[in-house]
């Protein structure tokens, strides 16, 4: 049933624990919500992720309330993998110039008190002894000026504007063969003790680091799978989702009925239930319901209806074999009948019962032939390793390694 059958089993006969590795993708899609004083200039950063080993950078992304980075990060799975994503900003000259001279805003006038109503005159006597005369009163001073807010202050020495801080383990089973996305808060780096100097002010928080945005990811963990060679693997996120939606693709059912066939393992017409399961045609016994016989269907090259023109991809070749063909047999056609062609003049043929049925059958074909996607070998080991996970009830295991990452 299985076309790995084999290499699977093969592949499985290595498996040994800890011997190997899984991959963990990471991609930043990017930077939203962020609460700083942007200037006005383009403003560049850089998002450098660190899992102890190496640092890789991203390209400068221009700094916004909402910046996309869209980069994607490969790391080697260990069971204490951690890493850091770190905002630097560019230090070019409009933003050091606000560490030489803060800008100054005045600050919000302040209204001037109605002057208090005149005293009225007294007679004099003891109301004027006792009431005396009223104190002139006085505005208060105005306050001192108000620092503008600028980026500087949120900036450590290096440009670092924030950072967040990642343990795999947290997330291991969220992403385990999916896709995961995420929005995690970025702590900002900047602190009351201003790193570029006494003029730029004091810093936000109090020296507390405060949330200065979210950076959103989506990570993506391919389980360990021994034997197979390391160019055999996937090299990026997009082709993890590709070739497991792909082998999804195989596992459909997508058209079951009864043909009678002559051809393959038939010497003779033999009537026969029959499935279309991703990219073959398999046979089931009647009794048994086991299958009993399979046809590659990504090995046929066209379908031909014998009694109502050709189907799909059928080449000048084949054209000019069935002319052949029908000269020599025109008397022999059996009605409702259609025949799969492939290389080497090999062909299986087939009718079915009634002419709704034929037409249902040569629609799946022609809309199957040609356009099969492919099904990784490792991306089969990943789907039986679910449906043993489901089965089993297994809880996901983290090997232990060490290994660089790398960008992608």
């Amino acid at each position: 049933m299985n076309e790995y059958s084999r290499e699977i089993r093969a592949y499985r006969a290595l498996e040994k624990p800890g011997k190997a590795h899984g991959k963990v993708f990471v991609k930043v899609l990017g930077v939203r919500s962020i609460n700083v004083p942007i200037p006005r200039l383009p403003t560049w950063f850089t998002c450098t992720l660190n899992n102890g080993i190496h640092f890789v950078s991203t390209p400068e992304c221009r700094l916004a309330r909402d910046s996309p980075i869209e980069q994607e990060f490969e790391l080697i799975e260990h069971n204490k993998l951690e890493f850091t994503l770190t905002l630097k900003v560019k230090k070019d000259p409009h933003v050091m110039e606000q560490a030489k001279r803060a800008p100054v805003r005045s600050p919000a006038p302040v209204p001037t008190p109605a002057p208090a109503p005149a005293p009225q005159k007294s007679s004099g006597g003891m109301r004027a002894f006792f009431g005396g005369s009223p104190k002139n009163s006085t505005a208060p001073p105005p306050p001192p000026p108000v620092a503008e807010e600028t980026l500087i202050k949120y900036l450590r020495q290096d440009g670092t504007l924030a950072r967040t801080f990642i343990s795999f383990k947290d997330f291991a089973s969220l992403c385990d063969t999916h896709l995961f996305e995420i929005s995690l808060p970025l702590m900002g780096a900047g602190t009351a003790e201003n790193k570029f100097g006494s003029t730029a002010g004091t810093g936000p928080s109090n020296g507390n680091p405060r949330v200065v945005g979210q950076i959103v990811l989506q990570m993506f963990r391919l389980p360990p799978l021994p034997g197979i060679p390391p160019e055999s693997l996937p090299q990026s996120l997009e082709e993890c989702l590709r070739g497991i939606r792909h082998t999804s693709w195989h596992k459909v059912t997508y058209h079951e009925g009864i043909l009678t066939q002559n051809g393959g393992d038939c010497s003779t017409w033999r009537r026969r239930q029959f499935r279309v399961i991703g990219a073959q045609l398999v046979a089931f016994n009647d009794v048994t319901k086991k299958a009993t016989a399979t046809i590659e269907l990504r090995k046929a090259i066209s379908v031909e209806d014998d009694t109502g023109g050709l189907g799909a991809n059928v080449t000048q070749v084949s054209i000019n074999r069935r002319r052949t063909r029908d000269s020599y047999d025109a008397g022999t056609k059996v009605e409702r009948s259609f025949r799969l062609v492939f290389p080497d003049d090999d062909e299986i043929e087939f009718f079915a019962d009634t002419d709704e049925e034929k037409s249902k059958w040569l629609q799946v074909f022609r809309a199957l032939l040609g356009r099969i996607p492919p099904n990784p070998l490792w991306a089969e080991l990943v789907w039986q390793r679910q449906q043993d996970l489901a089965a089993t009830g297994t809880a996901l295991l983290v090997p232990e390694t060490r290994a660089p990452s790398r960008q992608r």
